[in-house]
């Protein structure tokens, strides 16, 4: 039935869900901040930008060493989001689903006088 292919598929996705690992939500720019005095090249830094309370826009110093883990959190952040969005689609066909079901099998209301 409809009902039961809908849990199993919340089954799944809850799975899915709690198995996520560390999230960080952002990005990562590489910011060059001029030449170098002692060697050649430019010096380079790479900074998280993320939102904090109230809306405010924070940059945070990451450690070139650093980069591919944050990048992993924020990569797992973006699956935890598009999972927790099946989530709820899910969750909403299944309250559908048991509306309809509950529907077919109430007896038929008389009319009123």
């Amino acid at each position: 039935m409809q009902l039961e292919s809908i849990e199993k598929d919340i089954a799944i996705t809850l799975t899915a869900l709690a198995s996520t690992g560390a999230v960080l939500k952002g990005s990562i720019s590489k910011v060059t901040l001029g030449k170098r005095t002692r060697t050649r090249g430019n010096r380079v830094a790479f900074l998280l930008t993320y939102k904090g309370d109230g809306n405010i826009t924070k940059s945070l110093y990451i450690r070139k060493n650093q980069v591919t883990e944050i990048k992993q959190m924020i990569g797992n952040y973006r699956k935890l989001k598009a999972t927790l969005n099946r989530l709820l689609a899910l969750n909403v066909n299944l309250f559908k689903a048991k509306h309809l079901a509950a529907k077919m099998d109430a007896p038929p209301s008389r009319p009123s006088r």
